[in-house]
């Protein structure tokens, strides 16, 4: 499971359920089931439903929630996140700024290292498809929004997690947020296509990006495995090694084909509609989708 930088555990009586926000959605885990839910309307706090099914939502209230699993109602949910939450950064350009939440603070630098603040982190303020920090300086007010959609670096062209607005200054200063291999990790990646070409029916690709640095899946016929190394502008795969079974010839050609741009790998986007596109520098794509 992804851990980004809103991932939040709760119990429900006697049945604990985590919640982490993905680049569209928002994946809710009970047990052994895991959940895409999305945002929908409500009166108060942020409700997200599952895609499909209406019995199953989770409506948070800050540190309570109501969890409903295929019509199953649990006990109220509280939260155990009582730990500071993970560090976050953002960052954006045309001026520089960076900001760091982190150790119960936040830290501003703006105009290319020009000028620092620092301040308490205030409560996070949630809604359906953001979270919001207030907090008051000897400067003025500091407002910063992170929304829940991903975002591409402007002069990297690296993804990120989300899209940060900072308000400060009598200006709004945007730019990116959160760690890009959160957008990787997570359910597998089923390859839909190679090189604008489509795949031969039937047949299996798969990707699968671990925590630990490790890429995995099917590559066709056989079984394929290897690291990759996400840097500020690049992602590579390196250190590919398949198992050794025979299939028809045109698998085995796809396979190859398939191993061949995935070595060659060297950055990723998404399209509009959340597909994951890897890139290599020669023009070659391999295009999945969960």
């Amino acid at each position: 499971m992804r851990t980004g930088a809103f991932a939040s555990t709760f119990q429900c009586g006697d049945q604990q359920a985590t919640i982490d926000y993905t680049q569209y959605s928002m994946r809710l885990t009970v047990g052994e089931e895991t959940f895409n839910l999305r945002p929908v309307p409500a009166a108060s706090g942020a409700k997200y439903e599952a895609i499909g099914d209406a019995t199953t939502f989770f409506w948070s209230k800050g540190r309570n929630a109501t969890l409903v699993v295929k019509g199953k109602s649990y006990p109220e949910c509280t939260s155990m996140s009582d730990a500071a939450p993970p560090p976050f950064r953002a960052t954006g350009n045309e001026p520089g700024w960076r900001l760091d939440i982190e150790g119960g603070k936040m830290i501003l630098v703006t105009d290319n290292g020009a000028r620092r603040l620092v301040t308490a982190a205030p409560p996070v303020e949630t809604s359906a498809d953001s979270r919001r920090y207030v907090a008051s300086t000897d400067a003025g007010p500091l407002v910063v929004t992170i929304f829940e959609r991903a975002c591409t670096d402007t002069m990297s062209g690296m993804p990120h997690p989300h899209a940060v607005d900072v308000a400060f200054g009598g200006r709004t200063l945007t730019g990116c947020g959160g760690d890009p291999v959160d957008l990787l990790k997570g359910p597998e990646w089923v390859v839909e296509d190679i090189n604008r070409t489509g795949i031969i029916d039937n047949s299996r690709m798969t990707l699968d990006f671990a925590p630990d640095g490790r890429i995995s899946g099917r590559a066709s016929c056989n079984m394929y495995t290897g690291r990759y190394t996400l840097t500020g502008e690049a992602l590579t795969v390196s250190n590919t090694a398949a198992t050794l079974r025979v299939c028809a010839p045109s698998l085995m050609q796809q396979e190859e084909k398939f191993l061949g741009v995935l070595r060659n790998v060297r950055r990723f986007d998404f399209s509009e509609d959340g597909a994951l596109i890897l890139r290599t520098d020669d023009s070659g794509t391999i295009t999945a989708r969960r």
